[in-house]
């Protein structure tokens, strides 16, 4: 496969081609390292079956167009494992009891060194966020995360994530359970191996917009769908990414120095 085929998903979307980039080539050597492993994953499942609900239950959420930066218990796992409505369970987990896990993914992102000089921008969202203009919201995250890609592109450090991967795979050919920071960081980089499928998918004018939230449509003025508070926490949720990938680079690196989390 040639590097222009390889990354066609990223034709269309210039201001933020560098960024991708970075991340998907880790995707893509996680996801070797997958297939030429599959004997030993096999033999971990058999041991850690609920991992197996936890791997269907992110591929759902993915296809969903989320990306689930929050730690996905297993009590929710199970739930979207056994078919619940992924949007409904979301819904619920975001927007149930007084919109706490809201609040917390939206400060967490506020509080990020990664934010710092696009605080302006942010508190503007936030505002058309509050009036539930969630159009103007949508595109002005996206925005937000074109320049953080950007920026980002030249800061992580990806020597920390591919010991990262080296470690969650040392757990899985020594069957030890995954922790948190494992699965968010497999999370994360399963969401960029299937960007295409995401809320940054190209897509052509000359066809009809599609049904769910689209950078390339909301972006380019050429929308003309109702936007809700799901396509907000949808585009929120890989601003989230992008930082977790950028803000804990260097706690990765101090943390792989020892493999403490083994």
């Amino acid at each position: 496969m040639s590097n222009s085929e390889e990354y066609n998903i990223f034709e269309g979307l210039p201001g933020i081609i560098e960024g991708l980039k970075v991340f998907a080539e880790e995707a893509k050597k996680l996801y070797l390292w997958y297939h030429e492993n599959i004997d030993v994953i096999s033999s971990y499942l058999s041991i850690f079956a609920e991992f197996g609900e936890w791997s269907v239950a992110t591929n759902k959420l993915i296809e969903s167009q989320f990306v689930f930066t929050d730690n996905l218990t297993q009590t929710l796992a199970h739930e979207i494992y056994q078919g619940a409505d992924v949007e409904k369970v979301i819904t619920r987990y975001y927007f149930d009891n007084d919109e706490q896990n809201m609040k917390k993914l939206i400060q967490r992102c506020k509080d990020s060194n990664c934010i710092r000089e696009y605080r302006e921008l942010y508190n503007q969202i936030l505002n058309a966020y509050d009036r539930e203009d969630y159009l103007l919201a949508c595109i002005g995250l996206f925005s937000l995360v074109d320049g953080l890609l950007a920026e980002c592109s030249g800061m992580i450090k990806q020597t920390n994530f591919q010991k990262r991967l080296k470690c969650i795979s040392d757990k899985f050919a020594n069957q030890i359970e995954l922790n948190e920071i494992d699965r968010k960081t497999l999370c994360i980089y399963n969401a960029f191996n299937k960007f295409d499928n995401s809320v940054f998918k190209d897509s052509d004018f000359a066809k009809a917009e599609p049904k769910e939230v689209n950078r390339h449509w909301d972006v380019h003025g050429r929308t003309r769908r109702k936007h809700t508070q799901i396509d907000f926490l949808k585009v929120l949720l890989w601003l989230d990414a992008i930082i977790y990938l950028s803000d804990k680079d260097m706690q990765l690196g101090n943390e792989e120095k020892t493999c403490e989390h083994l």
